[in-house]
């Protein structure tokens, strides 16, 4: 399978820390939801699904679960089995920014170039397409333009160009582990490494012209690195996990916790690289890349949590940055975050905006059950993850379940057209 196929396809102690008792759709406040869920798992997409909703206050989740973390079995998925949620990943990242510029350490628009010099003199290809060929850009890269994929980066799963080839080539890599890398891929650096070795690239577009999904989180992890003086795994830890309670979230799965990793399933022939029938396990509890510490630690895409982690974050940015009691973000700051960031007359591909690390909604289709709502704020991961929250209608989600490049896989608007029904 390749990168792109593998990417963007966009244990038995669980049960004993939580062992909630499964809702029927009878009893479940969310009866389209648990019906979704428990579909998921019947038509064989995933071996397990767990699906949380928030309201807003209290950390007051109902959950919906279905099936188990493994096809070959596995235990019972709950709150606390882990996940790997790839992308999601971008908005805690984004938020750990947000959280420094609530400091007054740095703006949105702050030129990256004041924390990280090496790009200060960037040059912008002629032809992406076509060549490395470059001119010196026109703009600095701003701290917004990493948050909403305008700097002008790439991303190997983003085009198979010369500047994505080039990437390959030096290192410059969508995420801390190999799964999904060519064999002849160079390995990802340590972060401030990765920022050097960027740093000699052209960019594919001049900053704040374009959108175009990209590695612009991973950079913002390092330069929180270079901000703080601490590992972007610490810093995440100190600013946002601890304070959260969220204690299962990572970029390592120690031994202790290896059972309750679900599995995560490709569905890619590995011999033809065409869509399977079957699923194939690719990173399990038994086998994972995520067993040590990273080299490279990935803002973009490295993070491993559970449902019940990941909801604590996205309860926290529905309560505008207020948490049981504590105020991890300004509400202020909160709010801009889940706002589009993104420089002016630049749109999302599908016609929206882009806050802190996510898509922002803009326009309302309320006649469309499969559409999200206008001010819903969140992101998904490569294997089938989501989230997001809705301060207009007053509700956060989180999905988890492992599935990667599914072309009939978990999907949106089969989440969004559930939530519909349920809330009407």
């Amino acid at each position: 399978m390749n990168r792109r196929q593998l990417l963007k396809g966009a244990g038995g102690g669980a049960a004993l820390l939580w062992a909630p008792a499964v809702l029927s759709r009878r009893a479940s406040p969310y009866p389209a939801s648990q019906a979704l869920v428990e579909a998921y798992v019947a038509e064989g997409k995933v071996p397990g699904a767990v699906l949380g909703i928030m309201k807003p206050g209290p950390f007051r989740p109902t959950w919906m679960m279905a099936g188990t973390t493994l096809f070959e079995g596995g235990a019972p998925v709950s709150p606390d089995t882990l996940w790997r949620v790839y992308s999601m990943t971008k908005p805690v990242t984004a938020v750990a920014v947000m959280q420094q510029v609530a400091q007054g350490r740095l703006t949105i628009d702050t030129p990256l170039a004041d924390i990280c010099p090496e790009f200060r003199s960037m040059r912008v290809l002629v032809d992406p397409e076509k060549s490395l060929e470059s001119r010196p850009a026109e703009r600095p890269i701003l701290v917004r333009h990493l948050l909403t994929h305008t700097a002008g980066f790439s991303y190997t799963i983003s085009g198979n160009g010369p500047l994505e080839k080039e990437y390959r080539r030096v290192g410059i890599q969508p995420m801390s582990q190999r799964l999904g890398q060519e064999p002849a891929d160079a390995e990802a650096p340590a972060l401030d490494e990765y920022l050097r070795r960027l740093a000699t690239l052209p960019l594919r577009y001049e900053p704040g012209t374009r959108w175009h999904y990209s590695i612009g989180l991973d950079v913002a992890g390092g330069m929180l690195e270079r901000l703080t003086g601490k590992p972007l795994d610490r810093l995440l830890d100190d600013q946002l996990f601890r304070p959260l309670g969220m204690r299962d979230t990572g970029f390592v799965v120690p031994a202790s916790k290896r059972s309750r990793l679900a599995g995560s399933y490709v569905w890619v022939d590995p011999d033809t690289r065409q869509p399977a029938t079957r699923p194939t396990l690719v990173d399990g509890p038994e086998r994972t890349e995520w067993a040590e510490r990273p080299r490279m630690i990935a803002g973009g895409a490295g993070l491993v949590a559970s449902a019940h982690d990941y909801a604590r974050f996205a309860q926290m940015m529905l309560n505008e940055g207020q948490f049981e009691g504590r105020t991890l973000l300004p509400r202020t700051v909160a709010r801009l975050a889940m706002l589009n960031l993104m420089p002016e007359g630049v749109m999302f591909p599908a016609g929206g905006g882009n806050g802190a690390g996510g898509r922002a909604i803009l326009f309302d289709n309320a006649t469309n059950p499969e559409a999200y709502r206008v001010g819903t704020w969140g992101w998904g991961g490569a294997a089938s993850t989501l989230f997001h929250v809705d301060p207009v209608r007053g509700h956060a989600v989180v999905l988890m379940l492992q599935s990667l490049a599914a072309k009939d896989g978990p999907n949106e608007k089969r989440l969004l057209k559930a939530l519909a029904e349920d809330f009407g």
